[in-house]
């Protein structure tokens, strides 16, 4: 899917990045996506995280911005 394609994000999910940068700082984006290509964990976001892997993709990672998020 691309950038322009992917359906807008659930509440909980625009929280989980959110929680998940506030908990790891600055470099959040790549502790996460290192998480998604090892097959790591999120650490407390509940899977959703995973599965916005799934359903947008790894390559959205780097267009999400929490304060810019369309939420649903």
């Amino acid at each position: 899917m691309t950038r322009d394609r992917v359906r807008p994000l659930f509440s909980e999910e625009t929280r989980a990045p959110e929680v998940y940068a506030a908990k790891h700082g600055r470099n959040w984006k790549s502790k996460l996506r290192a998480a998604w290509m090892s097959g790591g964990n999120e650490e407390g976001t509940g899977g959703v995280l995973r599965s916005l892997r799934n359903t947008h993709g790894p390559s959205w990672l780097f267009y999400f911005r929490p304060e810019t998020a369309v939420r649903a």
